[in-house]
């Protein structure tokens, strides 16, 4: 058999016969199944779910513990306490007895 391609009738037949071979190959294969990814959308809902169920319970978490921080802890009262000492005080201004003159002549 002479596999000489510059015929264009030869070519052309091979052309359709490889077609058709073709053609029948992929008849009997039969359908391509689905299945195999129709659970993906599934699995990847879950993981979103679990994701946001993770952060909402951090989020959660984390504005009850800044709750319990309450007015009535012994750190905020001492804190409180002590900031209207310094607010309430007088502003006495303590003057520093000026060693000699030589000393204000240099300021």
């Amino acid at each position: 058999m002479n596999m000489n391609c510059s015929d264009t009738s030869r070519l052309r037949s091979l052309l359709t016969q490889l077609l058709q071979e073709l053609g029948k190959a992929n008849s009997t294969s039969g359908p391509m199944e689905e299945d195999d990814n129709d659970d993906a959308y599934l699995y990847i809902l879950l993981i979103m779910i679990f994701y946001g169920c993770l952060a909402g319970g951090l989020i959660l978490a984390y504005t009850r513990s800044r709750k319990q921080e309450s007015k009535n802890d012994p750190y905020h009262l001492y804190i409180e306490r002590e900031w209207n000492k310094k607010k309430n005080m007088p502003n006495i201004v303590v003057y520093e007895q000026r060693g000699s003159i030589e000393s204000e002549h240099l300021l």
